[in-house]
């Protein structure tokens, strides 16, 4: 028989989560502590250590159902790089940028360049490597390059986190679809010359 979920722990999980997002952004993640991410939750230290055992253990907790999330949403996107396919890169992409815009504040307190979680980003660029990875044909690894396969996998995942923290930072300027459509396009083909 399965376990009932307590709603009540849900929510209050919820808002601790909410409160220490909302707090990174306003301090930066040092400058937190227990009691203020208790008082911001409205909840007492008590039910806080119900939860969790410090603000590390919850940081971590935190990063790990992100970083899960993200991988569950581009794990489903196929993709292969030879021959190469924008509309797989942009399928990636998208699902990408639709999952965050459905948890901005929470990718905002951990991606924005003045509060951000270091350990988050690296991980996220870790999970996009091996995606990218895994759109590489063997057979087309057989064959000799022109570019070394681990400065591609560099190139696609910088630019992807630079267009993702441009995108937050901006309050998400364009639709999703636009991005990612624009941002394949850049990658196949790279920038046209602007117009004046």
């Amino acid at each position: 028989m399965k376990k009932k979920v307590d709603l009540r722990i849900i929510r209050t999980k919820q808002s601790i989560r909410t409160a220490f997002f909302e707090l990174i952004q306003e301090k930066g993640y040092e400058a937190i502590t227990i009691q203020a991410i208790a008082d911001r939750a409205m909840i007492n230290r008590n039910t806080f250590y119900l939860h969790y055992e410090n603000k590390p253990d919850l940081l971590n907790t935190c990063m790990d159902e992100l970083l899960s999330e993200v991988k569950h949403v581009i794990v489903q996107c196929p993709f292969t790089m030879n021959p190469f396919s924008i509309s797989k890169l942009e399928t990636v992409m998208q699902a990408l940028l639709e999952h965050i815009s459905r948890n901005t504040s929470f990718y905002s307190a951990m991606l924005i360049e003045e509060n951000r979680i270091s350990q988050f980003r690296e991980k996220m660029e870790n999970i996009l490597k091996e995606k990218l990875n895994e759109g590489i044909i063997p057979e087309a690894e057989k064959k000799p390059l022109a570019l070394s396969k681990e400065l591609l996998l560099i190139y696609l995942v910088a630019s992807c986190m630079g267009v993702i923290m441009w995108w937050i930072k901006n309050n998400q300027p364009l639709a999703a679809e636009e991005v990612s459509s624009q941002f394949s396009r850049l990658v196949a083909y790279g920038h046209p010359v602007l117009h004046q």
